[in-house]
């Protein structure tokens, strides 16, 4: 179990008549929890992209889906790198309710640099931070 959980809470705007969240509302928590999770380990986009012309882009996500969020319920989502390679990160991220797992999500990101917007390294000092506080 990963030491990293970002919680937040649904609130109206999420989710449909019903009070059940909205499928792509999913994809907005998945990608707060990541950006919290950097943050986690002293890693700020913004600083990435302006000390070394690297941003992290979402290449891919496959969201699994088992049972609905609704109005007001505490999310808790968890983020942990799968796989990596010299640009790429695998991610997998859990989020739960009271315990309860109700989606998952398996985010492939790649470092691009910032105005080329083609594929380089990830910074080894920047990989270093994330790997080691796993």
């Amino acid at each position: 179990m990963t030491s990293f959980l970002y919680k937040t809470r649904v609130y109206y705007e999420h989710t449909d008549a019903g009070g059940v969240v909205y499928h792509g509302r999913y994809v907005n928590f998945f990608d707060q929890a990541r950006t919290e999770w950097l943050r986690h380990h002293d890693l700020q986009q913004s600083e990435m992209r302006h000390q070394e012309n690297v941003l992290l882009v979402v290449r891919g996500i496959d969201i699994q889906y088992l049972k609905p969020a609704y109005l007001d319920d505490i999310l808790s989502i968890s983020c942990e790198i799968k796989s990596h390679s010299a640009v790429r990160m695998v991610l997998e991220q859990v989020m739960t309710v009271d315990n309860k797992v109700i989606a998952t999500a398996e985010v492939t990101v790649v470092s691009v640099h910032d105005q080329r917007f083609k594929p380089m390294r990830f910074p080894q000092k920047y990989l270093n931070r994330l790997i080691d506080q796993q």
